[in-house]
């Protein structure tokens, strides 16, 4: 059967190969970028190239080595980079003579090339949809309760465990019906995690660029380590909300790009591009709900990301909370990541006794 390349994008990854099922294709995909990918991708990339672009690239390399013909990633607009990545990548990839075509996905039309060329029938096609709605759904399902169990967890790694088995349990399902069951299942499981009951856990959310927020060996794992030191995170980029904007399905929602311009706009009043919209926004909306503080992710010389971290800055000191930012490349050191966030972490405790 013909394979397709899908970079990871989390654990939603196990979502979007469920969504290509009914193409007849095998989704070649991870949950995370592997350190082989990732120096694939560094050796082969220009040395300015972001790190979700080396990160891409390296995947459709060691696919492309193992026999994979296809691949298939997303497109943007607007001043985002990302543009022109598909069309950068393909270059790359022809000069090394490694025979596998990227479709871009999104802004080409109701029907993207992807599903012009592999034409599914509509019940196919509509089966595989449903499958990945449902999975998508139960993803989100299962990280809000990682993220509340974990940062109460009485020994750790037992957080990790169930959500590493209601992932697997998920992977396998097939049917609409058994996704909705493990679905169904998911509370009960981490209800049976031993927690410490007088936990006062601090709130944080997760902000910034996509990929780097979504591939935990990109963020150094960035919400086990917080969660680990007693953080209940949130991670605001939802696969769900994305799609929900991108077809314009629930305009008015909380989530919508209507609602997220209205709240931003004391602070940013043009389009930037990228995620950043989001991340001045749910900055704004976590001060207003009483997040203990905010880590801003982005990737090292990330345009749209960067250049609303003054915005943020200004955020911070008008709306009184803490912004942490962080910028990852392929050199990003795991022990300065970890010090960074248990000194982040310790001064948000203090601000926490002292009621400030």
């Amino acid at each position: 059967m013909t394979a397709l390349a899908m970079p990871p994008m989390g654990n939603y990854s196990i979502a979007l190969a469920a969504s290509v099922e009914c193409l007849r294709v095998t989704p070649w995909t991870s949950r995370s970028t592997t350190p082989e990918m990732m120096t694939l991708g560094a050796e082969a990339a220009p040395e300015f190239a972001c790190l979700p672009f080396k990160a891409t690239l390296g995947h459709f390399i060691q696919a492309a080595r193992e026999g994979v013909e296809y691949g298939v990633m997303v497109n943007s607009v607007g001043t985002c980079r990302l543009r022109y990545y598909r069309e950068l990548q393909q270059k790359i990839l022809k000069e090394r003579g490694l025979n596998l075509h990227i479709f871009g996905l999104g802004y080409d039309g109701i029907k993207p090339p992807l599903i012009r060329h592999f034409d599914p029938t509509p019940a196919a096609f509509l089966r595989c949809s449903a499958r990945a709605f449902f999975k998508v759904r139960a993803v989100d399902r299962i990280e809000e309760q990682a993220w509340r169990t974990r940062a109460r967890e009485r020994h750790g790694g037992d957080t990790t465990r169930v959500m590493d088995t209601c992932l697997n349990d998920l992977d396998q399902a097939r049917t609409v019906g058994s996704i909705l069951a493990v679905t169904r299942s998911v509370r009960g499981r981490f209800e049976s995690v031993p927690v410490r009951t007088d936990a006062r856990p601090l709130r944080v959310g997760l902000l910034g660029e996509a990929s780097v927020l979504r591939d935990k060996y990109l963020n150094h794992n960035l919400e086990e380590t917080l969660g680990s030191l007693g953080v209940e995170v949130r991670n605001f980029f939802l696969l769900g909300n994305e799609m929900a904007k991108i077809f314009h399905i629930s305009r008015w929602s909380k989530d919508s790009r209507r609602s997220l311009m209205r709240l931003a706009r004391p602070y940013l009043k043009s389009v930037v591009g990228g995620h950043a919209l989001e991340s001045v926004a749910y900055t704004m909306a976590c001060a207003r709900d009483g997040y203990d503080g905010v880590v801003h992710i982005a990737p090292t010389g990330c345009m749209p990301e960067i250049s609303v971290r003054p915005i943020l800055r200004k955020v911070s000191q008008d709306l009184k909370i803490p912004v942490l930012e962080l910028s990852f490349d392929e050199h990003s050191s795991h022990v300065g990541v970890v010090t960074r966030l248990e000194a982040f972490v310790d001064i948000l405790r203090d601000r926490q006794r002292s009621g400030t």
